[in-house]
């Protein structure tokens, strides 16, 4: 079943578009690596499928229905967490909050059932060891592995990311690939990913989608990240480098982008 589909579609922020005429589509199962320079349009894009921005124009499916109403099988992780780390929740509890901001229950009020599936997410994401441990003493890639966590918890058909591994020290880039590696294995479910780095993640790419205000290129990694794509988006000093069953995408600023390695 097609899991995202998107027919001319363009995106606004008042009468001025976003991006434009964008046409592709995400089989269910399927991972998307979203690339493109800052202000390319990735984060709107992201927040349009999961029905957190409504002007556009065209169509727009989420397992054919429209971002609104697929609300209940989409779960968005976004790039910065809104978490005020003042107030002392564990583990446990901000991966509950997947399930109890819908149900009404207040944090401290979380039902036995919502606990004990809580523990089973954290579980699932290495994170067991942590359930008691407040959620500011954790290190990055232990946040952002129990928002995995939490994102989780509303069983969703749609995982949407938005640069899941930024700030993150090469030690917990690798925990949290690791991590979306077994969601997409383990859980089949769908994922849109936003990156710079494209490097951890290309083991587990099925599409790349490259924009730019507009839509560049799309399809298999390999067919996405050829020097003349690279050069058209980063500039002429952008190059993508064939070593070995090895692609190395240089984009004339820090980021490196490697083919043939998993997470």
């Amino acid at each position: 079943m097609t899991a995202v589909k998107a027919e001319n579609l363009t995106i606004f922020y008042g009468e001025k578009p976003a991006l434009e005429g964008l046409t592709f589509s995400i089989d269910g199962g399927e991972t998307l690596l979203l690339l493109g320079p800052n202000g390319a349009g990735k984060t709107t894009l992201l927040r349009t499928i999961a029905a957190l921005h409504g002007e556009y124009s065209g169509k727009l499916l989420v397992f054919g229905r429209s971002p609104y109403e697929a609300r209940d099988v989409i779960s968005y992780v976004p790039q910065s967490h809104s978490l005020n780390e003042r107030v002392p929740l564990t583990a446990t509890e901000v991966v509950a909050m997947g399930s109890i901001y819908k149900m009404g229950f207040l944090h401290f009020r979380i039902p036995p059932n919502v606990l004990e599936k809580a523990e089973k997410a954290l579980g699932f994401v290495g994170l067991g060891h942590v359930k008691s441990r407040l959620f500011r003493e954790l290190s990055g890639g232990q946040k952002q592995r129990v928002l995995l966590a939490r994102a989780l918890m509303s069983d969703p058909k749609l995982l949407l990311l938005d640069e899941p591994l930024s700030a993150l020290d090469p030690s917990a880039r690798a925990e949290v690939t690791a991590v979306l590696n077994k969601i997409k294995t383990e859980r089949a479910i769908t994922m849109v990913i936003t990156t710079h780095d494209v490097n951890p993640l290309l083991g587990i790419g099925d599409r790349v989608m490259l924009i730019n205000k507009r839509l560049i290129a799309f399809g298999k990694p390999d067919e996405v990240l050829r020097d003349d794509v690279i050069k058209s988006v980063y500039g002429p000093m952008a190059r993508a480098v064939q070593v070995g069953n090895k692609l190395f995408c240089i984009t004339g600023d820090t980021h490196i982008f490697h083919r043939g390695e998993g997470p």
